[in-house]
């Protein structure tokens, strides 16, 4: 902590480790006066504290003292910035809107990655600000990541990036699109349902698109070839057939997750059978991460264990997994599996982790090792159970037996 009139020792002691410094989180700073900030910006050579600074976190609605002066923090090496405001707010409060802005008009176009950690609706100042911000950007922008709705042109201008890698949105395709989009991105996470159409737009390569209006298709795209993570945030993602025919146009998806939530719903959205996921898993077989929503209570749904040894024997670099499968007969269900030898001579994956969530397991304790057993056919590396049930419990006890 600086003290109110530090010595010329002082200052170069500050100096030397300011000099260090790669990352920095701003967040309380009640023990950081503006007087202090105000010695430490005139007395810093250049106006400039951190001059090898990377990476900067700033927690908006915190940091309250060092917004007046953010200039102190703009390193010629800033690559990477992230400015969060109050969480679960259904806006950004006035004040912090105003800093938000503030800062964004400040930032320099060599900015690499960006992430706007807020709510907004659209049409805010907050929106203006970040889509004003991405219309200055070259082509060093790799990274934009925000739940705020941003202006059509920005849009346009993030789709003809060279070299932007990852994005999250919240909306849905412009009307309008250009000739050439999204050269070269890999990561794609829809956080809103009215994103979803994206998915169809990327896999089109402009044959039509969902309105039918061929003005609004894209004549090429690589990401059915560049894309390795897909993020569906959406909360409500139906996971049908039709879903996994789009998923799987991504041929080198590494990540998948479609993130539902059954218990919200007045019944199970996971609507697949073995068959799907065994067509599936071969197309993608490149997947190490796999969310298809967290199983439910309903038990309802087509698919069964034989569905996790198609994944366990087709992606064998999976190491996080969380999908349905029913338990209802899965005593007769394993033991037609390991009766029948399927799947015995091939290689399987490295799962270590089972998510179960609320699936429903009615068995006898007698029956807990046999479930144990046949999951570690499957998942021969298989050491714990994610669970909301507790006969899930007894199972993951007997796994290492």
């Amino acid at each position: 902590m600086i003290e109110h009139d530090p010595s010329a020792k002082d200052w170069a002691r500050l100096r030397r480790y300011a000099s260090w410094v790669r990352g920095l989180r701003l967040s309380y700073d009640r023990h950081i006066t503006s007087d202090t900030l105000s010695r430490i910006s005139s007395n810093t050579p250049g106006g400039i504290l951190f001059p090898k600074l990377e990476r900067l976190y700033l927690v908006v609605h915190a940091a309250r003292n060092a917004l007046a002066f953010f200039p102190l923090f703009l390193s010629p090496q800033l690559r990477h910035v992230t400015l969060c405001t109050d969480f679960g707010l259904s806006d950004i409060p006035l004040n912090q809107s105003v800093a938000i802005v503030q800062i964004l008009s400040s930032l320099p176009t060599s900015l690499e990655h960006l992430f706007v950690i807020a709510v907004e609706r659209k049409g805010g100042p907050v929106g203006d600000a970040i889509s004003s911000f991405i219309c200055r950007c070259g082509p060093s922008l790799r990274s934009i990541g925000t739940r705020v709705p941003l202006l059509e042109a920005a849009i346009h201008h993030l789709m003809q990036l060279p070299n932007l890698h990852y994005w999250t949105t919240v909306q849905a395709p412009p009307r309008i699109i250009p000739t050439f989009i999204f050269p070269s991105l890999e990561q794609l996470r829809l956080a809103d349902p009215a994103a979803l159409p994206w998915i169809h737009l990327l896999t089109s390569h402009g044959k039509h698109d969902l309105r039918g209006n061929p003005t609004s298709t894209a004549s090429h795209t690589n990401t059915m070839e560049t894309l390795k993570s897909l993020e569906c945030n959406t909360g409500d993602t139906i996971i049908d057939s039709a879903f996994l025919a789009s998923a799987v146009m991504f041929r080198n998806l590494v990540t998948l997750y479609a993130r539902t939530n059954c218990s919200d719903t007045e019944k199970c959205i996971f609507r697949l059978t073995d068959k799907d996921m065994e067509n599936f898993a071969t197309a993608l077989p490149r997947l190490k991460n796999l969310e298809l929503g967290q199983p439910c209570h309903s038990n309802s749904c087509g698919t069964t264990i034989a569905s996790l040894l198609s994944i366990s024997t087709r992606c064998l670099d999976l190491v996080s997994l969380e999908t349905h499968f029913n338990t209802a007969t899965i005593i007769g269900d394993i033991q037609r599996l390991v009766d029948g030898g399927t799947g015995r001579d091939k290689a399987k994956c490295e799962l270590r982790t089972l998510v179960v969530g609320l699936l429903p397991l009615e068995v006898g304790e007698e029956d807990t090792e046999t479930v144990a057993k046949g999951l570690k056919v499957i998942f021969p590396r298989l050491t714990d159970i994610s669970y909301n049930n507790s006969r899930w419990f007894e199972v993951g006890s007997r796994l290492g037996d």
